[in-house]
């Protein structure tokens, strides 16, 4: 059973149990403790991995306890704070005690949780101050495949602390940018409508009836991307672009190496860390991938022109990366990395995007 499975199967057991819990013990002990044990993968009675009560003295009160330590190495790296089950978790008062508990300790994940909802925070805007807004939310009465796949990477058996918190500032940017464009869709505000007048009514002042005007067209106008975005998608999952080879000789190139292959998990794993590194750029639909015998492409609109990696990973002792990147003259070249794991992939995240953004200028023709 794979982690996506683990979390569905362990969630479907909650609203059986969610009527007889009434207290904070009980959301301890019938759903935090087995989502600790079950899908973050530490031993809640191992007291070298999970401490129940945790000293997390602030100055000089000693009444903080902290309801759940996770430790790795004798350091405390993720702290959980519970609420019973039904409790409001935008509650400040909430809040302010994990942040306590969070300036007290070297860890750098905290955790806020009724049992069913999970906040996850860290320190990304100011150093051992814990966010105001989490990087990571999951409800496990409305489960999400995208969250579970970020999830994943704070398990036992995937965590690296130096990528939990490159991947905390993407998530929590990137889901930042898009909650706000949402909020634009639904309501635009005065400075969103601004910047669109100012780039096409250069001239004009943003007042009166023009600038009423500009709300319904703004509004429009964004619908109506999103409807043709849409539409482009389509027509491509229906009817795929042809990848646009330079000659004949690379055709047939290609159809030699993509017989008898096989598109491995490594490979797999691969092609959704560079499609979430790049999802802040271009849909993530657009990043596809294409095996063969000896490597797997990693492309931009599934077109051979538009090379962004390469990964070499049928030997598991020597996998390497081979990153593309263009010089001003159009012409292409490349880097190959030895790696060690597939979480140094997200190491080289600025080159991906380098490439992707050349690929994505307008072409003087």
């Amino acid at each position: 059973m794979d982690f996506t499975d683990r979390v569905k199967a362990f969630a479907a057991t909650i609203p059986q149990k969610l009527d007889g819990i009434k207290t904070e013990a009980a959301t301890q002990q019938f759903l935090v403790m087995l989502f600790i044990q079950n899908i973050l993968g530490y031993d809640v009675f191992d007291p070298n991995e999970v401490i129940p009560e945790y000293d997390a003295n602030v100055g000089a009160s000693t009444n903080y306890k902290l309801d759940y330590a996770i430790f790795q190495n004798g350091q405390p790296l993720i702290l959980i704070e519970c609420k019973c089950y039904g409790s409001d978790l935008g509650n400040y008062r909430e809040y302010n005690q994990l942040f306590a508990y969070f300036m007290a300790t070297e860890a750098r994940i905290g955790i806020l949780t009724n049992g069913v909802i999970y906040k996850f925070y860290t320190d990304l805007e100011r150093p051992n101050k814990m966010d105001k807004t989490p990087f990571l939310e999951l409800n496990l009465l409305k489960l999400n495949e995208s969250t579970l796949k970020k999830l994943s990477n704070l398990t036992k058996s995937t965590f690296n602390l130096k990528d939990a918190i490159s991947s905390a500032s993407e998530l929590k940017y990137v889901g930042g940018i898009k909650a706000l464009l949402r909020k634009q869709m639904k309501s635009p505000d005065e400075d969103f409508l601004k910047y669109f007048f100012r780039e096409l009514c250069p001239e004009n002042d943003f007042s009166g009836q023009l600038k009423e005007d500009f709300f319904g067209y703004t509004l429009r106008g964004i619908k109506e991307f999103i409807t043709e975005e849409m539409k482009h998608l389509l027509d491509n999952a229906v009817n795929p672009p042809e990848p646009k080879l330079e000659t004949e000789e690379e055709a047939q190139e290609l159809e030699e190496k993509e017989k008898n292959t096989e598109f491995t998990e490594d490979e797999r794993e691969g092609y959704y860390i560079i499609r979430a590194i790049l999802s802040s750029l271009v849909l993530p639909s657009r990043i596809t991938y294409r095996d063969t015998a000896s490597y797997c492409n990693i492309l931009l609109d599934n077109n051979g022109r538009r090379q962004i990696a390469r990964f070499y990973f049928n030997n598991p002792e020597k996998k390497k990366l081979e990153i593309f990147s263009l010089n001003d003259d159009g012409s292409k070249e490349s880097e190959t990395f030895a790696i060690n794991n597939l979480n140094e992939i997200h190491e080289y995240a600025d080159q991906y995007k380098k490439i992707v953004m050349y690929y994505e200028q307008p072409k003087v023709v």
